[in-house]
């Protein structure tokens, strides 16, 4: 959707000797040009009297976000706005008169604006040559994700020397515009007589109208654990505690006890307006063996990112079983003398009395009768249906990096789901190591 709209110019402090009085600048579509008038002006015609200049402390009271002082050209005094619109006074440059135009500054403005409120920009256009320039300035606002920008049109008339610009778009120009609340990239550029792009844009400026903030106030009900052929059923509450709607994208995510790399489960998005909103996850047994998200132990994370993928809120860490898992372990078989050249194994018989295999850690734990330092060796397996009987070796390499030397030593055995819910413990094994 494309508008026009009236464009203001600092020509303030262009340079010692240039007379403000005459200065021209922007005009939108089929209007007058407006004129500036110098700060010092005791009076405004017309309806410049309800509008006072606007000096740039006032600009920056008012949310304008600050400049930093390295993009400021010296010389050049703070915006002026002029209320009135009297024709131009001088006359554009001809073609073969023409000087380079710039433009290369990050424009100011403030990123977020409350509903219904005006919208200012402030940039910055050389013009090198000894006449007015046009130019015009299209001002795009572009939804996150989307290509549908809504592009307001500025007509600009640049002095030599060049001037600070300032667009300014009301409330309902801004409705009128379809720009309405929620979040925005910006794109500024400057167009030359000719429609040729001066400079280089400025795009993915982040905009915001309406105040949304997503929250998640509690902990998802997720279930402990389902059967293996139970749909998965996530309750989550979401809070908007904003006055503008937002829309969100849940996320669930399924991570393996122990290993890094989860796999991604995103639910459509869905508008969340001011206030309490509901959202559930279902995956069903299918679904879930679509994603590879086989039965077993995991570790989940939900999450809802907003329109602009910013994440609003996160539970993590969360343990779900899918199937059944019952494991039995009786005490491990150990020797009670070993030779420091030998190797040591602990033997672990496990029966699995469910319908789901287990990723278990089993433990073996080193510590001098009458002290407290412990020397722990880890072991990992896959536990299936039925059970599995496994030795855990400890060889010799392994023992001398822990200490574990010739004496006695009491050996702990222990095993833990791949929950890290503990399984069983067992103590009071003496183990001599001789030569």
């Amino acid at each position: 959707m494309r508008s026009s709209r009236h464009l203001l110019v600092d020509l303030a402090s262009v340079t010692a000797g240039l007379s403000l009085a005459g200065a021209v600048v922007a005009v939108g579509c089929g209007g007058a040009p407006a004129s500036l008038l110098p700060q010092r002006s005791a009076s405004v015609e017309g309806d410049a009297a309800a509008h006072p200049y606007v000096s740039r402390e006032a600009a920056l009271d008012a949310g304008l976000v600050e400049v930093d002082a390295s993009l400021v050209t010296t010389g050049r005094g703070p915006a002026v706005v002029a209320r009135r619109t009297p024709p131009p006074e001088e006359a554009t440059c001809a073609k073969e008169a023409r000087g380079a135009l710039t433009f290369g500054d990050r424009p100011v403005y403030p990123d977020r604006i409350e509903r219904g409120a005006s919208f200012v920009a402030r940039l910055f256009v050389g013009n090198a040559g000894a006449c007015t320039r046009r130019v015009t300035i299209p001002l795009g606002f572009t939804p996150p994700r989307t290509t549908a920008t809504r592009t307001v049109d500025f007509t600009v008339y640049v002095p030599p020397r060049g001037a600070f610009v300032d667009l300014r778009l009301e409330g309902d120009e801004l409705a009128d515009a379809d720009v309405t609340p929620g979040r925005y990239a910006l794109t500024f550029a400057v167009l030359d007589e000719e429609g040729k792009p001066v400079g280089r844009p400025s795009s993915g400026n982040p905009f915001r109208v309406g105040h949304d903030e997503i929250v998640l106030p509690k902990k998802p009900d997720l279930p402990a654990r389902i059967g293996r052929a139970e749909d998965l059923v996530v309750s989550l509450v979401i809070h908007n505690i904003g006055d503008t709607a937002n829309r969100v994208t849940p996320l669930i995510v399924f991570t393996r006890p122990g290993e890094t790399t989860g796999i991604e489960h995103y639910d459509p998005p869905t508008l969340v307006v001011p206030g309490v909103a509901g959202h559930t996850f279902r995956l069903s047994r299918e679904t879930r063996e679509a994603e590879k998200i086989g039965p077993g132990a995991w570790l989940v994370t939900i999450t809802v990112f907003d329109a602009a993928g910013d994440r609003m809120g996160s539970f993590a860490g969360l343990p779900l079983a899918i199937g059944t898992v019952d494991l039995r372990l009786p005490r491990p078989d150990l020797p009670v003398r070993v030779r420091e050249a030998e190797p040591l194994r602990a033997t672990f018989r496990f029966e699995n009395k469910g319908d789901t295999a287990d990723k278990v850690t089993c433990v073996v734990a080193f510590t001098r009768p009458g002290s407290t330092a412990t020397q722990e060796v880890s072991f990992v397996r896959e536990v299936p249906p039925g059970g599995v009987t496994f030795d855990a070796v400890v060889d010799v390499a392994t023992r001398k990096e822990r200490g574990i030397g010739r004496g006695v030593w009491l050996v702990s055995t222990a095993a833990f789901r791949g929950s890290g819910e503990r399984i069983k413990s067992f103590t009071g094994h003496y183990l001599e190591i001789v030569d």
